[in-house]
């Protein structure tokens, strides 16, 4: 039997990959990493996950990282879950993998820049968490204009990529972006958070972070 682990921290990125193995209807594992504490930079986790952050994901001895890299995998190994569209076996057809990608590596840093300022800088964190709010601005309303005629990000068809987007907005709106002007995007909020993958997840999140005794600053 296939032994699945992963390695995470409740409301972080990690999140996004444990709704896709709640999608995916799997048995596995959570290992708490607590990344407020510092255990990501542990050698004891390093050894895990040299680049020191979640999540990580452990199928049997094989350990992936790397959000985009994870859902990738998880969706070529059980298609059937329906994670990700069906692409054409084409070189250069590609848009679900640069899609992914966006995600964990253009919107993902924009998100912790107003969501964990300090992260970019030793000094005043004000210019930091303004800079990734204006950052965000265009792709909000590229994403209102997007949810005005679709329900989902490819259309009437749900992914793992809209459950990474609502992390993406939500996260940074919990570090003062406004979404009020977006009805649209609240409206893929609504969606998103009525799937049952996704309430499960965050009753999940909330046990693991009551079990582990964490408590986060503020």
């Amino acid at each position: 039997m296939t032994q699945i682990a992963l390695f995470h921290f409740p409301g972080a990125c990690s999140s996004v990959t444990r709704n896709a193995l709640e999608e995916i209807g799997l048995k596995y594992d959570v290992l708490v990493v607590n990344i407020v504490a510092g255990e990501q930079k542990a050698q004891e986790y390093l050894s895990i996950n040299p680049k020191g952050k979640v999540p990580a994901l452990r199928i049997d001895d094989l350990v992936l990282s790397e959000n985009a890299a994870i859902l990738h995998h998880l969706n070529a190994l059980f298609p059937q879950a329906g994670l990700l569209p069906r692409e054409e076996a084409k070189l250069g057809m590609n848009r679900i993998l640069q899609d992914l990608v966006w995600c964990s590596a253009t919107l993902h840093p924009m998100t912790r820049q107003v969501r964990n300022p300090m992260r970019f800088t030793t000094g005043e964190t004000n210019s930091v968490r303004t800079r990734g709010i204006e950052l965000w601005q265009p792709v909000l309303k590229s994403l209102q204009e997007h949810f005005e005629t679709s329900s989902w990000w490819y259309g009437e068809n749900w992914s793992i990529i809209d459950v990474y987007l609502h992390w993406n907005y939500t996260t940074a709106a919990g570090g003062g972006l406004d979404l009020s002007g977006y009805p649209a995007l609240a409206r893929h909020a609504d969606r998103v958070q009525s799937r049952p993958a996704f309430q499960q997840t965050s009753a999940l999140d909330k046990e693991t972070f009551e079990r582990a005794g964490i408590r986060l600053p503020g």
